[in-house]
């Protein structure tokens, strides 16, 4: 009586030890949990139709306020070269990278820079707030111009430069003011006659952009 106990003890650490030696050698891939899933990437080939927009066809006339409280149109700025980033104030990632970028491009290009004006459209929804626009563009470089519309003014001037905007649908994040616009990150170059000569993203470094400008104002 006492040794069928032992033995039955014994038979079922055999049963066990030879349970967990089968899932050893099976590995994985023969249990649904745990399995390892390798990712595979595929994308879907172009038919190289698309063309981005012309430079030329990008831009107009529009009338927004300056950060000081001033109504100003294009025309305000006839005679100088516009350097137009489109963003909104409360941004604490492309919009600060793109400006600071922006600003070292023109303190590089000395006295050059000095017919360009620098601008900052804010395109969020919500209604202009002039004093925290102006402390935005305040960060960066000293001729820098916050402009910001009502609805319909704001409206206009992303359609006529074909500026993408939308709220992300996730929560806001921690370092921003609000909830998070996802937007275009391009600056558009203008000339003095209010053509739109290049545009290009927020990426390029300032020795990038400084030779990007440099170029497009000795070519007019």
């Amino acid at each position: 009586m006492r040794i069928m106990p032992l033995v039955q003890a014994v038979r079922t650490a055999v049963r066990l030890a030879v349970a967990v030696w089968a899932c050893t050698a099976l590995g994985p891939a023969a249990h649904g949990h745990g399995s390892v899933v390798k990712e595979t990437y595929s994308a879907t080939a172009s038919d190289g139709s698309y063309r981005p927009p012309d430079p030329a066809s990008l831009g107009g006339s529009f009338e927004l306020v300056d950060h000081s409280g001033r109504t100003v149109t294009d025309r305000t700025y006839r005679g100088k070269w516009m350097l137009i980033f489109f963003g909104f104030a409360g941004c604490r990632e492309a919009c600060p990278v793109g400006l600071e970028r922006m600003t070292a491009a023109l303190e590089d290009m000395g006295a050059d820079a000095e017919q360009i004006q620098p601008m900052f459209i804010d395109v969020d929804l919500a209604k202009p707030d002039p004093k925290a626009l102006a402390q935005f563009v305040s960060n960066f470089h000293p001729r820098l111009v916050g402009l910001a519309g009502n609805r319909r003014q704001n409206f206009h001037v992303v359609r006529i430069f074909k500026v993408r905007r939308e709220y992300g649908h996730s929560g806001w994040s921690a370092k921003e003011t609000g909830p998070r616009l996802d937007h275009s990150t391009y600056f558009y170059l203008v000339d003095p006659e209010g053509r739109t000569r290049t545009y290009f993203y927020h990426t390029l470094s300032p020795a990038e952009m400084a030779a990007t400008l440099r170029r497009h104002m000795a070519a007019r």
